[in-house]
């Protein structure tokens, strides 16, 4: 009996351990994706935390979702970090940032590099507390830019496929589905 227990410790380890290192998530939560005037907007929830604790844009980046990290895309930050002279908290979808597009306080890293129509992308925000000590919160999400039926510019959700290694764009009107594994690596993060 001894000798099945440690077999099935072992196994179970095995099974376990890779699923828990690789659960390690990059964000807090989702970010919210907008279209404004044909261009991607982007903003953070007023998610409990947030409320709670008086958080503040800290930086912005859209780059390529690919299985060798992000290429292309655009980055922004703060101009000056402690004085946020003039900022307009992205903390709604009527505050949103547009892709490209400077809001009072902020200051270019990376230029923009136009978007492409069905091809996956990854935007982050990443937002800052003193209130309680120092403390980051960050968002992300996975989208797509495509047409409609009536040719209309839309955002879609971006999904990770396993089949092919590689990211992909949701269809108008497709919902993620998530395999097992994916599943199972979410809920560890959490």
């Amino acid at each position: 009996m001894p000798h099945s227990c440690r077999n099935s410790l072992i196994c179970l380890l095995l099974v376990i351990i890779p699923v828990t290192v690789s659960a390690r998530s990059d964000q807090d939560a989702e970010a919210i994706v907008t279209l404004r005037n044909g261009q991607p907007c982007f903003s953070y929830p007023q998610d409990k935390e947030i409320r709670k604790w008086h958080y503040s844009f800290g930086s912005l980046d859209v780059s390529e979702k690919g299985p060798n990290g992000g290429a292309g895309g655009w980055e922004i930050g703060l101009s000056e970090p402690y004085k946020k002279k003039g900022l307009l908290e992205p903390n709604s979808p009527e505050t949103c940032v547009k892709y490209g597009v400077l809001n009072p306080g902020m200051e270019v890293t990376q230029p923009a590099e136009p978007l492409q129509f069905n091809k996956p992308y990854r935007m982050r925000i990443r937002v800052t507390t003193m209130s309680g000590g120092f403390s980051v919160r960050r968002y992300a999400s996975d989208f797509c830019l495509s047409r409609n039926t009536k040719g209309e510019t839309i955002i879609v959700g971006a999904v990770w496929d396993d089949k092919a290694d590689a990211p992909r764009c949701l269809k108008p009107g497709e919902s993620p589905k998530r395999s097992l594994w994916q599943r199972l690596k979410r809920f560890l993060s959490r």
